[in-house]
């Protein structure tokens, strides 16, 4: 006698909420404002997404001084962007909106809170990477980032 087997496959996410939440802020700013609309390094480590928000009108940027038209909306990935960039995006008049993933504003909190506690803070991660940039950026204290296993042995604290 053969046992019946049931599959159930589960649908794919593809993204977190958060990358989610990141493209459909990106697609409202172009069908609210129309092409252009600023996006502040790439939206999500995805080439087929970029591309398709290009081919509707997103261009990309890196830094904001590269934005040709101010009067042009910007948004910031959901990697987050250090405490610098809505500064310098007041100071240039621009229209921002904030697209960092709340797991990663979860972080920046964080960070914010240990300084006021005057706690040291470590991070593991790719200094390069636009969410280590970000959450560095949360702090004029050094943050300790550890990308291999060497730079624990680096790490020098106080005893209080």
């Amino acid at each position: 006698m053969t046992k019946k087997l049931n599959i159930f496959l589960a649908g794919p996410r593809g993204f977190c909420a958060g990358v989610d939440r990141a493209i459909e802020m990106v697609k409202g700013a172009l069908k609210k404002y129309g092409a252009p609309v600023y996006v502040r390094h790439e939206i999500v480590h995805n080439k087929f997404v970029v591309e398709n928000l290009k081919s509707q009108g997103a261009i990309f940027v890196e830094e904001l001084n590269e934005i040709e038209d101010k009067s042009r909306p910007v948004i910031f990935s959901a990697h987050g962007v250090p405490k610098a960039v809505p500064e310098e995006a007041l100071s240039l008049n621009l229209v921002y909106y904030d697209a960092t993933c709340p797991l990663v504003s979860k972080i920046h909190k964080e960070v914010e809170n240990f300084d006021k506690k005057n706690l040291p803070v470590i991070l593991i991660g790719h200094r390069n990477h636009p969410e280590v940039i970000g959450t560095m950026g949360q702090t004029d204290k050094k943050i300790h980032l550890v990308e291999k296993v060497e730079d624990v042995k680096k790490i020098a604290f106080k005893p209080k």
